[in-house]
């Protein structure tokens, strides 16, 4: 598989990536349908954030999932979801306040600038949107 990868100031490349696959009983695996550039892509490849290693760009997506790991029960496959720059697991206080991006337990989510993304704690990260939303963007 293809990604864009950052490896310092405005050098990024699209290069071959290993595919995303459940690691975790709590993962999701989402083909892209669109990702974004979001700000805080923008600060290491800016140079105003320091990068000291190859980084998967992209956090901010939506996409239809493709597979889920055996404690996810909030999506399921086929279903097209929006998801977050940072997984959360949606059970403590800051998540309960609405405020997931403060999880004590938060992951940061990388790669969507691709074509397949691997999603940890997918129950608290990812939202299922209505039947038939797909095809709003294709």
């Amino acid at each position: 598989m293809r990604g864009a990868v950052l490896y310092g100031p405005r050098d990024v490349r699209f290069e071959e990536r290993d595919a995303p696959r459940i690691v975790e009983r709590t993962d999701a695996v989402v083909r892209i349908a669109a990702p974004s550039i979001c700000g805080s892509d923008l600060w290491p490849y800016r140079g105003i954030s320091p990068t000291t290693d190859p980084t998967p760009m992209g956090h901010e997506y939506c996409g239809i999932v493709q597979e889920v790991g055996g404690a996810v029960r909030s999506i399921r496959v086929g279903q097209f979801i929006i998801g977050s720059f940072f997984a959360s697991d949606n059970t403590r206080p800051h998540c309960h306040a609405g405020y997931q991006s403060s999880c004590a337990g938060k992951q940061f989510v990388a790669g969507a600038q691709a074509p397949v993304l691997r999603v940890p704690l997918a129950n608290g990260t990812l939202v299922a949107t209505p039947p038939n939303s797909a095809r709003l963007i294709s």
